[in-house]
């Protein structure tokens, strides 16, 4: 048969490994320097990584180039917060990582601060400390959640004031919105928040258009500010114009600018108005402007001065009047009343007549008053009552 004539199938067994040849042997060879190849270009980067690194005492001389400023602590909140975005605008510039940041920072301390900080590295293990967990611990001492909350507040109520243009409003919305990350992140909700602490004349002009961005709504109240400031000048000058009052020159009627009085300066010596030399300095005379005599004693101002003669002095004022002259025309007239009183401590008879113009004194009484007699200027004549002159 067929089947009888095939040779024997081997029977099955276990394949044994090859043994080792020399092309297998290279092969690992090969393999095992790839290896060794891949680890001296990772260590090469690893070097590379280290010599690019700045140094502790590169960093400090780079960062002291800067000009820091130091902290002392102390009771205000808001130089601490200062403090901190200084020190992270530096950081930022110079690139450093984050385990260098905090040793620099620590090193600008001084005063209370810097016995805060003591205090903390005994008390805590600062080693390996981030800069955020530094500026937690820095915040709770210095910057706490209640003055966070505070200017959150003061944020959420900021309105622009009469006195507050709009770019100023805007500086302090930047300023206290730090406060508020939400606003921040959103922008619709910071569009709402400037528009509506806007002053209502600003605010009712662009309130009628949907505002995209911050950027949008600043520019448009700028222009709103403009645009109002422009015509509340222009009112000032009309009112202005029609209440000058111009004079019309010439025949056309056009009127021109009215020359404005040059205002006099107090003169330092007499406190008076005028130009000039002050007389009161020079002690000239005020009438004539010569030395050596007074506006009282001016021969000039005499000269100038007319006279008025008698007759003159008579019809401007009258001719006095008396109508009781003895003691038994007093008694026989019924406008007249009578009694003793002291002049000048000394009794006299004192007769009150209603028709009088004058005072008149005995000569004998007149030797009691002790005055010096001054004679008159002008003659006195006098009416008594029987219209005699005297």
């Amino acid at each position: 048969m067929d089947d009888d004539r095939r040779p024997p199938s081997p029977e099955p067994s276990e394949q044994s490994a090859p043994p080792d040849t020399p092309r297998s042997a290279a092969g690992q060879a090969g393999l095992a320097g790839v290896y060794q190849l891949m680890a001296q270009v990772l260590q090469g980067q690893q070097m590379m990584q280290l010599a690019a690194m700045p140094s502790a005492d590169s960093c400090y001389e780079r960062f002291r180039r800067l000009n820091p400023p130091t902290f002392e602590g102390g009771s205000d909140p808001m130089a601490a917060e200062a403090w901190i975005r200084e020190m992270e605008k530096m950081f930022r510039a110079l690139h450093f990582p984050d385990e260098v940041t905090v040793r620099l920072a620590t090193s600008m301390l001084t005063g209370n601060a810097e016995y805060w900080w003591t205090a903390m590295e005994t008390a805590y293990a600062v080693d390996g400390l981030t800069w955020r967990d530094f500026k937690r611990m820095f915040y709770n001492q210095y910057f706490p959640d209640s003055v966070h909350l505070a200017k959150q507040n003061e944020f959420l109520t900021l309105t622009q004031t009469d006195q507050m243009s709009v770019l100023e409003y805007a500086n302090k919305f930047n300023e206290l919105g730090r406060f508020c990350p939400q606003f921040r992140e959103e922008e619709r909700s910071k569009v709402n928040r400037f528009e509506q602490g806007l002053r209502y004349g600003i605010r009712s002009r662009i309130s009628s258009h949907l505002s995209s961005s911050y950027k949008d709504v600043l520019d448009r109240a700028l222009k709103v500010e403009a645009d109002l400031i422009r015509s509340g000048r222009e009112r000032e000058d009309l009112k202005r114009t029609r209440s000058s009052g111009a004079p019309s020159r010439g025949s056309g009627g056009s009127k021109g600018p009215v020359p404005k009085k040059k205002p006099s300066r107090s003169c330092p010596t007499c406190g008076k108005n005028h130009s000039g030399t002050c007389l009161s300095k020079t002690g000239a005379c005020f009438s004539c402007g010569q030395t050596r005599h007074i506006a009282r004693d001016c021969l000039s101002r005499k000269k100038d001065k007319p006279r008025h003669t008698a007759s003159e002095d008579q019809r401007s004022r009258g001719n006095p009047r008396v109508f009781a002259l003895t003691r038994q025309d007093a008694s026989a007239s019924d406008q007249v009343v009578t009694g003793t009183l002291p002049v000048n401590s000394a009794p006299a008879l004192i007769l009150f007549d209603s028709g009088s113009t004058h005072s008149f004194v005995s000569v004998n009484f007149s030797r009691q008053l002790h005055g010096i007699p001054e004679k008159l200027l002008e003659p006195c004549c006098y009416t008594p009552s029987e219209n005699r002159n005297c």
